[in-house]
């Protein structure tokens, strides 16, 4: 049983869209040292990498690099004011914010969100709540950008019936017979290492003696039509060692034909 049609998106998702691999770097934009040490151990401890700014425009620099997947603000800043710059981080998208107010100042929290942030805590938050807090927007943040990073990948199809390549452009391309069965046997198995006598197999089944080389010609003839086709035949990787890789994101369409 093979799969009458195919959906396949060049490459996969970016590395940074996944924020708890790796060691997250968090940005924490608060004067107060010394209340704020607990948490700043804690998250360190944790393999966080965290940089601290005492203002706005100690912190800015690495806001403009973009060096941060999580910004802590605290909202009275000496030289800025912090419900504004929560606002201006929250349009930008650039990392989820999370705003630490004081305790007792119930409409700073309120504002907090109102004005953008992703979640607000009391500065007096046990550091370990702050932790799992940390966590859990940068899970949340991570979803999201698997979520769109996915959505934005262009798609071709392909019709296994019929041999039509179609790009995300519009443009398609007919492939010949044989070209196709070797598109649907790539297609099939998305990021497994093929060697030259697996692709034999699989086109002429068990026992075929059909030469190595004949099938690196085959896959250079696939790969030029496809490249006619917005450049898919860029998917088909040529792997020292006489295999073949077929680089991409694919999903069976169309239900199942024997």
């Amino acid at each position: 049983m093979t799969a009458v049609a195919f959906e396949f998106a060049a490459g996969g998702v970016p590395a940074r869209a996944d924020a708890t691999q790796g060691s997250p770097r968090v940005l924490w934009i608060d004067a107060d040292a010394v209340s704020i040490e607990p948490g700043l151990d804690m998250l360190r401890r944790h393999g966080f990498e965290v940089e601290r700014a005492d203002s706005a425009a100690e912190a800015q620099p690495t806001l403009d690099a973009r060096g941060c997947d999580l910004v802590i603000l605290e909202t009275a800043l000496p030289d800025a004011d912090g419900l504004a710059l929560c606002r201006k981080l929250s349009e930008a998208e650039t990392a989820p914010v999370l705003v630490v107010a004081r305790a007792a100042d119930t409409l700073d929290r309120v504002a907090g969100l109102e004005f953008g942030a992703d979640d607000v805590l009391p500065k007096t938050t046990h550091p370990l709540e702050l932790l799992a807090k940390v966590r859990a927007l940068l899970r949340r943040a991570a979803r999201q950008a698997r979520h769109t990073a996915q959505a934005e990948l262009e798609t071709w199809r392909f019709d296994a019936e019929l041999g039509y390549v179609t790009a995300p452009s519009g443009r398609t391309v007919r492939l010949s017979p044989a070209d196709a069965a070797l598109l649907r046997a790539l297609a099939g198995r998305p990021g497994v290492v093929l060697h030259r006598d697996a692709l034999v197999a699989l086109l002429h089944g068990d026992g075929a003696t059909a030469g190595g080389r004949s099938i690196d010609a085959r896959v250079a003839r696939l790969r030029r039509t496809l490249s006619a086709c917005d450049g898919a035949g860029d998917m088909i990787k040529t792997l020292r060692g006489g295999g073949y890789l077929f680089q991409a994101q694919v999903t069976p369409r169309g239900g199942m034909a024997a």
